[in-house]
């Protein structure tokens, strides 16, 4: 089964989950763990929220994992969520594809989300690259109501160190459309450990600025 180099997968937390790691698999015992601030451009004041991301492969086909934020502000736990992802076997051509399912959300507003992957690596002429999209219905427990959501993240490795993301993400939900353009950077300061930083801005829906900085480890 095809997988990308190191951390190529890994991607960024953020609104759209972009730590999913999306349609390649993490190998077989392998494991995954990021923290990031977060701080909110039009309220500089405000203490930063923390968010901790984890993953690790169960077997070949099967990823497992979770996810907490945490508001410093108000000091809660605003999302919790555990997932699994089912890799689709003997895949032949460029796609990897892959399906996943998560429970997450508070006690108040519990939500299940299914979820589809579709991943491939490109040639361009700054360096390999990697294209990732998700779709997603998240599903209110308490009274069946669905959001949906798409994500798309182009990512390009233009020096051994360092890999250039932009991602885009899209949500319906009743209050209404929401659209989020995400540049970020990750730079390898060690063999398995990355720094990051990226920029959350909206191009449509609520007022949207926020600067985030994380810590990857691979093990």
């Amino acid at each position: 089964m095809a997988r990308l180099p190191v951390f190529a997968l890994a991607l960024l937390i953020a609104t759209g989950d972009l730590a999913h790691a999306g349609a390649w698999p993490r190998d077989k015992g392998d494991a995954f763990a990021s923290g990031q601030l977060r701080i909110d451009a039009h309220q500089p004041d405000r203490p930063p929220d923390l968010s901790v991301y984890g993953e690790y492969g169960l077997t070949d086909q099967w990823t497992v994992g979770g996810k907490l934020e945490y508001e410093r502000a108000t000091k809660n736990i605003t999302d919790i969520k555990a997932f699994g992802r089912w890799h689709v076997p003997d895949q032949d051509g460029p796609w990897q594809k892959a399906l996943g399912v998560s429970v997450e959300g508070t006690p108040d507003a519990p939500f299940v989300t299914p979820s589809m992957h579709l991943g491939r690596g490109v040639d361009t002429p700054l360096g390999p690259g990697w294209l990732d999209v998700q779709m997603t219905a998240k599903t209110s427990i308490l009274n069946a109501q669905a959001d949906f959501g798409a994500f798309g993240l182009f990512g390009v490795k233009p020096f051994k160190r360092l890999m250039t993301m932009m991602a885009l993400d899209v949500s319906a939900a009743q209050g209404g459309p929401q659209a989020d353009v995400i540049p970020s950077l990750a730079w390898q300061y060690m063999p398995g450990q990355h720094l990051s930083v990226e920029w959350t801005h909206a191009i449509a829906g609520a007022v949207k600025d926020q600067v985030a900085v994380g810590l990857w480890l691979e093990f």
